[in-house]
């Protein structure tokens, strides 16, 4: 399969303009022209993973966080984007565009917390919706520990009835959903300041971790790819772990 079809796929899922104007996404590594038969996925493109994709024979490496965000000034041969160029491994990266797409980060996120009733809010980064059931923050921590699989859920006190999500580093969302009218918020990253806005406008305010609220797309995302590309493999990488413990 030749990558430009699938890049082409891409844009058509998160249309790579309505990336944040900071931002830098699309196909970061390699040509249109590549042929591609094998693609692996993952949150990040660490110079494990490309190791991976290497051994698996993957062309391709479709990541959400960006392979080339700042400036390079030099390419050592342990970074990753030499390992990219050395072993003729594309990268094609969805960052703030998949957050806004509809099918994309928040939605997933939103899927997987089973939220009910949502409403996705692109320019924002925001989705909101409903829990199935309304309980205490405690118990809604609990509960998003174990759907998202995280480490650790940090959370404010509160009640939970309407909820909004806005993943990884989303923390500013805090505010919106003051705003919009909501007592909860999920997100991957709170600074102290925003926990002290979320306890003096009575939220409860969840911090899950970046990577937990943030893989949650990689499976939907194979999936939408598999689909439109039967004769391409794709897979998910085994090294796509959250790189963080906690005790």
């Amino acid at each position: 399969m030749k990558l430009s079809n699938i890049v082409a796929f891409a844009q058509q899922i998160a249309p790579f303009e309505t990336a944040a104007e900071w931002d830098n996404v699309g196909l970061l590594v390699g040509s249109p022209e590549w042929e591609v038969d094998r693609v692996l996925l993952a949150l990040d493109i660490t110079p494990e993973i490309v190791e991976e994709a290497q051994k698996k024979s993957a062309g391709l490496i479709v990541s959400h966080h960006p392979v080339i965000f700042s400036p390079l000034h030099t390419l050592h041969p342990d970074s990753t984007a030499y390992r990219l160029a050395k072993y003729d491994i594309a990268a094609l990266c969805l960052h703030t565009d998949l957050d806004r797409a509809e099918k994309g980060v928040n939605t997933a996120l939103g899927a997987a917390l089973g939220l009910k009733n949502t409403t996705l809010y692109p320019d924002d980064f925001l989705l909101v919706g409903e829990p199935h059931n309304p309980c205490s923050a405690e118990e809604y921590a609990a509960f998003i520990r174990e759907k998202l699989h995280a480490p650790s859920v940090r959370f404010t006190e509160g009640k939970v009835t309407r909820v909004a999500v806005s993943s990884g580093g989303g923390g500013e969302g805090v505010a919106l959903a003051a705003t919009y009218g909501f007592d909860a918020f999920v997100t991957g990253e709170l600074k102290h300041h925003q926990y002290l806005y979320a306890k003096q406008h009575h939220i409860a305010a969840f911090d899950a971790g970046h990577f937990s609220t943030e893989d949650v797309v990689i499976v939907p995302l194979k999936e939408m790819f598999s689909a439109a590309f039967p004769t391409v493999e794709f897979i998910i990488s085994e090294k796509n772990v959250c790189p963080y413990r906690a005790v």
